[in-house]
């Protein structure tokens, strides 16, 4: 049964209470917004660092592979005819443990891409401020207790000033762009494959979260014009716009800045690419787009992933505690989610975060190519939607061996979570199935799942 009027998405808020329909430009917005939340201002020195030359092939190999999953989450949208269809779809064909599994992955996911915004404010906050690493955490923790607050009063910013600020942090990388793509040199890229091949597998695989976020405007299908035109045009358009993006930042930071430069200030490189391009405007203009990006990243995540996990808990899917809701806002799950956001804000460093993500959404756009195999009619929609998951299984692999190879550390961290999720997965599933329902968590009375 649909609680009220259910929203995922502060534009999405917004627009109902005006009476209105999320358009084509909303939606994208809502999509490129959630892809550039954190995305280049975060990744770029890790793409670098593990794919050299070869960086901005990184983001080509994302760019396919979450163009052909946006594709199954737009086919899995048509068929379902509202929102929230991987998760209906897996629960109405009987494999409610499959779907409860996607939505503790997705939850895991939205902590772990707090923690990545959150981490990178702190630290672009800090080299605003000149202020040591300590600092950049207090930074951290704020910018998640503001914006906790901000939620708990169930404060949404307004439609247009979120266009501002989309519209804003895209000038700042476009500026900053166009000045170090006008001064390409090819030999700043010779040899192409300094890093060699593998580097470009493990930094695309690892990469990979900073196309995260286009999954959104899914949730919220209900509420857009015309949902089976609108929605995958603004997946595509979305995507397709982030990757143009991403690639001449890449390429234009590299023709900018050398790449050692680059990875030694990884957690601000965009920062010194800025100051390369227009000097001390320059790194003010990139700390500005890093902050406006990131802050209204951790609006938007903890809006969304708080709604998310109120209506799982009403579902049976998780905690009935994490349903509580106070004035209409989910009190304890906007706690939760910060809370976790912030805890993954405190790991020591970024790249083993940065993979955790990589690997959570990788493993969630699997299962959902999957349903999209397993529903689609035509021969050429399965096997987008195949290949797009052998793509999905094929980057975890190659995270894993190289992450083995490289970085032990890291791959410690991230089987690790994998194993908690499993097990917390399994436990709490155990403690909520009756006798007579062996196919998993029994969803509350008159509830759907997302609905």
């Amino acid at each position: 049964m649909h609680r009220g009027h259910v929203t995922y998405h502060p534009r999405t808020r917004n627009r109902v209470r005006q009476d209105g329909a999320l358009g084509l430009w909303d939606a994208t917005a809502m999509a490129v917004g959630g892809m550039i939340g954190g995305g280049i201002f975060t990744v770029l020195g890790v793409a670098i660092a593990l794919a050299g030359h070869l960086a901005a092939g990184c983001f080509v190999l994302g760019m396919l592979l979450a163009g052909a999953t946006a594709r199954s989450y737009a086919g899995v949208g048509a068929r379902a005819g509202r929102s929230g269809g991987p998760f209906e779809h897996l629960r109405e064909q009987g494999h409610a443990q499959l779907a409860g599994l996607l939505l503790w992955l997705l939850v895991l996911g939205y902590v772990v891409v707090m923690g990545v915004y959150s981490f990178t404010f702190g630290r672009y906050a800090a080299e605003a401020l000149g202020a040591p690493v300590s600092v950049a955490r207090v930074l951290s923790v704020a910018v998640v207790v503001a914006f906790l607050a901000v939620n708990l009063r169930g404060v949404v910013l307004s439609s247009p000033t979120e266009d501002v600020i989309v519209a804003l942090k895209l000038a700042i990388l476009a500026t900053i762009a166009i000045v170090g793509v006008s001064r390409f040199s090819p030999h700043r890229l010779t040899p192409m494959a300094d890093r060699g091949w593998g580097g470009l597998l493990l930094g695309a695989a690892t990469v990979f979260v900073a196309y995260e976020g286009f999954e959104l405007i899914t949730y919220d299908r209900d509420d857009m014009d015309d949902p089976d035109v609108t929605m995958p045009r603004a997946l595509y358009v979305s995507v397709a716009i982030v990757a143009a993006i991403y690639v001449t930042v890449t390429v234009g930071s590299q023709m900018l800045t050398p790449d050692a430069t680059i990875v030694a200030q990884r957690e601000v490189a965009f920062a010194a690419v800025g100051d390369a391009a227009l000097g001390s405007i320059g790194r003010w203009l990139a700390i500005a787009g890093a902050i406006l990006a990131t802050s209204s990243a951790i609006n938007a995540t903890i809006f969304s992933a708080a709604r998310l996990i109120r209506d799982a808990a009403g579902s049976g899917e998780l905690p009935a505690a994490f349903a509580a809701q106070r004035n209409g806002e989910p009190i304890v799950a906007l706690v939760a989610i910060s809370i976790g956001g912030t805890a993954m804000a405190m790991l020591p460093g970024l790249t083993e975060v940065i993979a955790f993500g990589s690997a959570s959404f990788l493993a969630i756009y699997t299962l959902v190519n999957v349903l999209e195999v397993r529903m689609a009619t035509r021969a050429r929609d399965r096997a987008i939607a195949a290949a797009a998951a052998t793509g999905c299984v094929g980057a975890i692999v190659a995270l894993v061996v190289e992450l083995a190879r490289d970085d032990p550390g890291a791959l410690a961290f991230l089987i690790a979570g994998a194993a908690a999720l499993g097990a917390g997965r399994v436990a709490f599933a155990r403690r909520h199935v009756g006798p007579n329902d062996p196919g998993g968590v029994r969803p509350a009375a008159g509830r759907s799942l997302l609905r």
